[in-house]
């Protein structure tokens, strides 16, 4: 049903954005005073002091699993996963108690501006995945089929990573791929074989990035990342402000254990969907059902695009934590050709009928 498929596009939405991640909010209730004592809980390891920098070749790696929070990293079904998904951006543990936040939207319900486990940033996977989670049971599976069917991926290509499972340097740098279609009646192996093609837009450079005992990190968690995903032959631009994106290194040819935090403008996320909304369905040209699904984006919005959160200021934007896992494959040498997208019903004045 279309429906499904819009949801679906949200799931991706979210996953890929996540797909480069950033900073989310946080706060803890110390008690009935609704302020919010500092805390480290859970964060991306430091950066090793006095190690050495490391500039060996480039390995590339394509995303193979994406988890956007209603699984385990095993990719089993598990109530509340989402918690160990992404990291505490604000130094804070926020209860549906604190006060000392930004102003959420209106009818957002307060229990749900709660952190994770570590005082983990994830508004997405406490509230966008759970309205995923009514019409698409397996938001994470569907992505994932995807991927592995090689309809798109995100490239990481790393350089100064070695072999050592617990190297720690620092000087790492790299760049972030978005990868097209992997082509007509193939399938990605997952394997030095492999050229994915990747777009020529964007390419997101990773710069100063470290790795210590190895976990590789992309940085200070300062960055911007804009992120471009094809959906339905529509491109999908989103910008992840206070982006983190971490994974271990532990064993030659994979990366796991990946980690995607950051923060998504709530309008931007807003606008992305009523862009491609209707090549889903002339229906969601507008409505009741697009207009529930924004409401809701706009609900979770749980901190500041700039990644603070603090009482008095609205909040505008989504914190999201997702997790993954990738693949060797070969260095990227082809660039994707993109298809021209199909007719927008939307803006031909013809909303159609759903077909179901």
């Amino acid at each position: 049903m279309k429906l499904f498929k819009t949801l679906s596009l949200l799931a991706i939405v979210a996953g890929a954005t996540a797909l480069t991640a950033a900073q989310g909010c946080s706060s803890s209730d110390s008690g009935s005073s609704g302020t919010t004592p500092a805390a480290a809980g859970k964060v991306p390891p430091a950066a090793p002091v006095g190690a050495a920098p490391s500039d060996t070749p480039a390995r590339t790696f394509a995303l193979n699993q994406l988890f956007l929070g209603e699984t385990g990293r095993n990719a089993a079904p598990l109530k509340d996963a989402w918690k160990d998904y992404g990291y505490n951006i604000d130094g804070l543990t926020t209860t549906k108690d604190s006060k000392d936040v930004c102003k959420r939207v209106a009818g957002a319900d307060s229990a749900k501006q709660e952190d994770g486990n570590g005082g983990i940033d994830n508004a997405f996977g406490r509230t966008v995945l759970g309205f995923i989670l009514g019409l698409v049971p397996t938001p994470s599976k569907t992505i994932n089929d995807s991927v592995q069917g090689g309809s798109f991926t995100i490239l990481l290509d790393i350089k100064g990573l070695t072999d050592d499972p617990k190297q720690t340097n620092t000087g790492l740098s790299g760049r972030l791929l978005v990868g097209g279609n992997f082509g007509e009646g193939k399938k990605p192996t997952f394997s030095p074989a492999d050229d994915w093609p990747y777009r020529a837009s964007p390419i997101v450079p990773i710069e100063g990035a470290y790795i210590n005992n190895g976990t590789f990190v992309n940085g200070s968690g300062g960055a911007t990342v804009e992120l471009s995903l094809l959906i339905q032959g529509v491109s999908l631009s989103l910008s992840i402000n206070r982006a983190y994106i971490t994974f271990d290194h532990t064993a030659p040819g994979e990366i796991t254990n990946g980690t995607i935090s950051g923060v998504i403008n709530t309008e931007a996320l807003v606008t992305g969907i009523e862009k491609v909304a209707g090549r889903i369905s002339p229906q969601l040209c507008g409505g009741s059902t697009l207009d529930t699904i924004k409401q809701t984006i706009r609900q979770a919005s749980d901190i500041r695009s700039d990644g603070t959160n603090s009482a008095g200021v609205d909040c505008d934007a989504i914190s999201i934590g997702l997790g993954f896992n990738g693949k060797q494959i070969g260095a990227p040498k082809t660039i994707a050709v993109d298809t021209a997208p199909p007719p927008d019903p939307c803006k031909a004045g013809d909303a159609g009928a759903d077909g179901g």
